[in-house]
C-alpha cells in the first residue's frame, strides 16, 4: 500500500495544483543536470526561465485574488501579507545555504577566496546577486564555478519582481486600467527591450537585468488573470496545449547551449512552453498523470532548497579539491547531488515548512534580520580582504603566501589598457559591434620620455604589463600599450571574437599611429597558438588557419619594415595542462614548489604546444631583417619542466595567463633582447 501510494498521482486540492509542482521538478532538474554535467545537457539551464513563468503565474494570482476580493481594507495590510508570505518561502533555507557558505568558508578557503564569497553572502542576502554579477562580468572575470551563489541571481530578479509589481498591479486596477492589455504592454516592452540588447550585443546586460527579464514573469501573469476572469478560449485543446508545451521545452533543452544569443529569441521556448503546459491544467494525461506524479511533485516540493544547495556545494567541492581528475570528478558529483537533495529534504522538512506553517507575528521580522545580519557578515568578511588570518581555519598560512602571489600585474591605470572597446562612453554601433574610442591606448614605463615603444597584442598581452612598465622605467622608455581579448590586431586579418569590428579597428589605430609618431620599436605579445585553428581568422575569405596567420605576419612586418621600425614577435608562454593546482597545497603544513610543480607542463609539452605557431613566427620574421622573435622558454621552464611556482610564488595567474611574478620572469630575457633591438647598452 505504501509503495503504491509512492508511486501514485497527487490530486488537486482547492487552489493547489501538482502538476505545477511538477513543473518545478523539471525546471530544477535540468538546472541541476545542467550545472553538474554542462557537456551532457548543454540547455538545462533554461529551468530558470521555466522558475520564471511559473513565479509570475502565481504571485499574480495571489496578488489578484487578494486585490479584486477585497481581502485586505488597505494598500499597506495587502503589501505586508505578501511580504510576509514572500519571507516565510524564501528566507529559511537560504538562511542555511549563506551560513553553511561562511562557516564552510571560514574553515577551507584561501583569503582571496573567502573574500570574493563574502561579496556574493552580502549580493545574495540583499538580493542583488544579479548586479554584481553583470558589473563584474568582463575577460579576467572568475570563472562560473568559483562563485559559489552564483545561482541567486535568478532569485534576485524574482525579488526585485516581487518589490515592483504589487506596487504597479495596484495601481493598475485602481486606475481601472484593462490588466489584461497592460501586463500584455508590460510584456512586450520588456520582450522588444530584451531583443535589443541581444542584437547589440549586450547579451550580459539581457541575461541579468531585471527589466529585460520581466516579460517571462509577465507571461506567467498575463496566465494567472485570463484564468482568474475565465477567458474561454484559453481551455481549448487542452491536451495538445500540454504536448506542444512539452515539446518546445523539449527543443530548448536540446538546442539552445551558453554560446546561443540567450535570452533573446531563443527563450520563446521553454517560456511559452511552460505557459501551454501550466494553461493546459491538471486535467490533461501530461498534467494529471505525469507531473502530477508524486516523486515529481516531491521533488518539486523541494526544489527551491534544492536549487540553493546543488550550486554551492558543487563550487565549494571544486574550489576546495579541484576538478581535475575525470574519475573523481563523475563520482563526487553524483555523491553531490545524492548530499544536495538530502540537505534540500531536511531544509524542507525540518525548518522551511515549520516556519512558513507558523502564525507568530514576529517570525517574518526575525527571519528578515537573521539575512540582513548574514548580508553584513558577508560585508565584512569582504572589507577584511577574507580575513586572512582567521582561528581554526585549515588552511595554512604558508599556501596563502602562495596564493596571494597570484594576480595579474596591476597599474593605477591598467583598466584602460585592456579591452577599450568596454570603457567607452560614446559608441558608434554598426551592427553587433563596436568601433574604438579616441583614446584606445595607455602610457605605461615612463609615460614623460620622448623614446616611445609601440607594444599591443591580447589577453597575454595584458598579462605581460609588470615587464612593460618596468623595462620603460629602467630605460626611460615610454610604453604606448593596447590589447584586446582574443584578438589578433594585425594587418589585412579577420578574427573571429566578440568584437572582430573593434579588433580590426585596433590594427587601423596602431599602424596610424605607427606612421605619425615613429615609435622606437613594435611588439607584438599574443596567444598565437589559438590562432591557428581553422575558422579563427581568415584573410580574403579563403586562407585561415596558419596560412591566415602566415600571410596577415608577413604583411604587417612589411609594413612596419617600410617604415624603418624594428618588430619584436614575442612567443606564447606555456599553457598549463590543468586549472591552478591550489588544491595540492591548501591543507599542506609546508607546501613546496615540488607540491605544486608535479603536475606542471614538461619542457618538451611545451614546446610541442608551441611548435606550430612559433615555427611560423620564424619562417616570416627571417624575410625581414628588422623583425626578431623573443623566446620566452629558458625564461619560464627549465630543462624538464615549466613550473607552476618559483622560489614560493605562482607564475600563472590561471592555467595561460601569468602572473604578476611570471611575468617579471620574463622580463631579463625581455630587456636583454629590447635593448639589442634599440641598440641599447646591457
Amino acid at each position: 500500500m505504501v509503495i503504491r501510494d509512492i508511486f501514485n498521482r497527487v490530486r488537486p486540492k482547492g487552489f493547489y495544483r501538482p502538476d505545477i509542482d511538477g513543473m518545478r521538478a523539471l525546471a530544477v532538474l535540468a538546472v541541476v543536470a545542467f550545472h553538474y554535467s554542462p557537456a551532457n545537457f548543454p540547455g538545462g539551464f533554461i529551468g530558470v526561465d521555466i522558475f520564471f513563468v511559473i513565479s509570475g503565474y502565481l504571485i499574480t494570482g495571489i496578488l489578484v485574488k487578494a486585490i479584486e476580493e477585497n481581502e485586505f481594507s488597505t494598500f499597506r495590510g495587502l503589501l505586508l501579507d505578501f511580504y510576509q508570505r514572500r519571507i516565510r518561502r524564501i528566507f529559511p533555507s537560504l538562511i542555511l545555504v549563506l551560513i553553511a557558505c561562511l562557516v564552510i568558508g571560514w574553515l577551507v578557503l584561501f583569503s582571496s577566496e573567502y573574500e570574493r564569497l563574502g561579496k556574493y553572502v552580502a549580493a545574495g542576502a540583499g538580493y542583488v546577486e544579479n548586479f554584481v554579477l553583470w558589473n563584474e562580468s568582463g575577460y579576467f572575470d572568475h570563472a562560473s564555478i568559483d562563485k559559489t551563489l552564483l545561482h541567486l541571481w535568478s532569485l534576485s530578479v524574482e525579488e526585485q519582481f516581487y518589490i515592483a509589481w504589487p506596487l504597479l498591479l495596484w495601481a493598475i486596477t485602481r486606475r481601472h486600467w484593462p490588466l489584461l492589455r497592460s501586463i500584455g504592454l508590460i510584456a512586450t516592452t520588456t520582450f522588444v527591450l530584451n531583443i535589443s540588447l541581444v542584437f547589440s550585443g549586450h547579451t550580459t546586460h539581457a541575461f541579468y537585468s531585471p527589466v529585460s527579464r520581466t516579460w517571462e514573469l509577465m507571461v506567467g501573469a498575463w496566465l494567472a488573470v485570463g484564468h482568474r476572469h475565465g477567458l474561454p478560449w484559453l481551455s481549448r485543446w487542452s491536451s495538445a496545449q500540454s504536448w506542444g508545451g512539452v515539446a518546445l521545452i523539449a527543443a530548448g533543452l536540446a538546442l539552445i547551449q551558453p554560446i546561443s544569443a540567450f535570452p533573446g529569441f531563443w527563450a520563446l521556448l521553454p517560456v511559452l512552453g511552460t505557459a501551454l503546459i501550466v494553461n493546459a491544467g491538471p486535467n490533461t494525461f501530461l498534467n494529471g498523470r505525469l507531473l502530477s506524479w508524486r516523486p515529481a511533485v516531491w521533488v518539486g516540493l523541494i526544489s527551491y532548497p534544492l536549487y540553493l544547495w546543488h550550486w554551492a556545494l558543487l563550487s565549494l567541492a571544486v574550489i576546495v579539491f579541484g576538478d581535475n581528475n575525470p574519475t573523481f570528478r563523475h563520482a563526487s558529483r553524483l555523491v553531490l547531488v545524492v548530499v544536495s537533495i538530502l540537505l534540500a529534504w531536511l531544509s524542507y522538512r525540518y525548518f522551511e515548512n515549520p516556519i512558513r506553517r507558523s502564525r507568530r507575528g514576529f517570525t517574518g521580522l526575525g527571519l528578515t534580520i537573521a539575512v540582513a545580519t548574514l548580508g553584513l557578515a558577508g560585508l565584512a568578511v569582504y572589507g577584511a580582504a577574507g580575513v586572512p588570518d582567521r582561528p581554526a581555519s585549515f588552511v595554512s598560512a604558508k599556501a596563502e603566501q602562495y596564493v596571494e602571489s597570484m594576480q595579474l600585474g596591476t597599474l593605477a591605470n591598467s583598466r584602460d589598457c585592456f579591452n577599450p572597446q568596454t570603457n567607452m562612453t560614446f559608441l558608434q554601433k554598426q551592427g553587433r559591434d563596436a568601433y574604438l574610442p579616441d583614446q584606445w591606448y595607455c602610457e605605461i614605463g615612463d609615460i614623460h620620455s620622448k623614446t616611445v615603444v609601440l607594444a599591443y597584442g591580447d589577453s597575454h598581452a595584458r598579462a605581460m604589463i609588470p615587464t612593460l612598465d618596468k623595462y620603460g622605467k629602467a630605460t626611460h622608455t615610454r610604453i604606448v600599450f593596447s590589447s584586446m581579448g582574443s584578438c589578433l590586431p594585425l594587418t589585412g586579418v579577420i578574427v573571429r571574437t566578440d568584437y572582430p569590428d573593434a579588433c580590426r579597428e585596433l590594427s587601423k589605430k596602431v599602424t596610424q599611429f605607427a606612421s605619425e609618431v615613429r615609435p622606437k620599436a613594435v611588439v607584438l605579445i599574443e596567444t598565437w597558438t589559438s590562432y591557428i585553428r581553422v575558422g579563427k581568422i581568415y584573410v580574403q575569405h579563403s586562407i585561415t588557419g596558419g596560412q591566415a596567420l602566415r600571410a596577415a605576419l608577413s604583411e604587417t612586418l612589411s609594413f612596419y619594415q617600410k617604415l624603418g621600425i624594428p618588430v619584436v614577435l614575442m612567443e606564447d608562454n606555456p599553457h598549463q595542462r590543468t586549472s591552478v593546482p591550489k588544491a595540492s597545497i591548501r591543507f599542506a603544513k609546508d607546501p613546496s614548489d615540488e607540491q605544486l610543480n608535479a603536475v606542471a607542463v614538461t619542457r618538451p609539452g611545451y614546446e610541442q604546444q608551441q611548435a606550430d605557431a612559433n615555427s611560423i613566427l620564424e619562417s616570416v620574421a627571417s624575410q625581414y631583417p628588422l623583425a626578431s622573435v623573443l623566446g620566452v622558454g629558458n625564461a619560464l621552464c627549465h630543462a624538464d619542466i615549466c613550473p607552476w611556482a618559483t622560489q614560493h610564488e605562482f607564475l600563472y595567474y590561471d592555467s595561460g595567463h601569468l602572473s604578476k611574478a611570471g611575468a617579471l620572469q620574463v622580463y631579463p630575457v625581455f630587456a636583454a633582447h629590447m635593448n639589442a633591438v634599440l641598440g641599447r647598452e646591457p
